[in-house]
């Protein structure tokens, strides 16, 4: 029976082969997988119900090149070296035991459950990959002048978080605070805390004048996580913000 719901589950291999598929005939991985645990709460319970799902990891791309997030996904979670498509066919995966991330998506007009990601057994349930500074600088040499030339016309106004993907600043000053405090871009606030928006202008105005828009943006998250790791914005206390303002300035990576 298919899944109707998702979440990150445990899964056995019940059949698994390399074929061309779609229109574009990509070489693909299919895998029938079997449900056997579910992550709930930070605990892995058993699946009651008889659960399974198939997943299709394509090994190129449209225009014929290796997939390469896709390879190393299929590394990590079966043991592959990368260099043969046909040893994932031929392989014995009777035992093997993978972590699989099943998610809603949206095709042809229809909702369906798909797998998003296939992991190792003990993997961590990090989410998804964000990139480090080297990562950014690489990006950022290679593609920087091709987005802007794509996007064209003005750059935005700094964007700031918003509801929905990323969490909105509350909208009530916390108790302890009195009126607003003045900051900088040069000294920490002289106050006991901060508010998540009054944290987000002060920082805004902090970066270097040749930041842009999705600089400001990107540095903002990069820091908060490297600073508060494990943390929702919206679980910063005032003190928090007031140390992420004082803290996290001097580490912008301006590009």
């Amino acid at each position: 029976m298919l899944p109707n719901r998702e979440g990150r589950f445990k899964a056995t291999i019940l059949e698994h082969g390399v074929a061309e598929t779609g229109q574009n005939k990509l070489a693909t991985f299919v895998v029938r997988f079997q449900l056997v645990q579910e992550l709930i709460n930070g605990e892995w319970q058993p699946v009651e119900e008889d659960l399974d799902i198939t997943g299709y990891f394509y090994l190129e791309k449209r225009d014929g090149t290796i997939n390469t997030v896709t390879i190393d996904n299929l590394k990590g979670a079966f043991g592959w070296d990368g260099r043969d498509p046909f040893w994932l066919q031929d392989a014995d995966f009777g035992q093997l035991v993978v972590q699989v991330k099943l998610a809603f998506e949206q095709y042809d007009n229809r909702t369906r459950i798909k797998v998003q990601y296939v992991d190792a057994e003990n993997a961590s349930p990090l989410g998804v990959p964000q990139a480090d500074d080297a990562s950014r600088r690489s990006i950022a040499t290679r593609l920087g002048a091709k987005f802007r030339a794509n996007a064209g016309g003005t750059p935005a106004p700094a964007p700031k978080p918003s509801a929905g993907t990323r969490p909105a600043p509350p909208k009530a000053k916390p108790a302890a605070a009195s009126p607003a405090p003045k900051t900088t871009a040069s000294a920490a606030p002289a106050v006991q805390g901060l508010t998540m928006q009054q944290a987000w202008d002060a920082f805004a105005k902090a970066c270097p004048a040749n930041c842009t828009p999705e600089t400001v943006e990107g540095e903002w998250f990069r820091l908060l996580g490297e600073m508060f790791p494990g943390k929702q914005p919206e679980q910063l206390t005032p003190s928090e913000w007031a140390t992420f303002f004082s803290e996290a300035p001097p580490k912008i990576v301006p590009f």
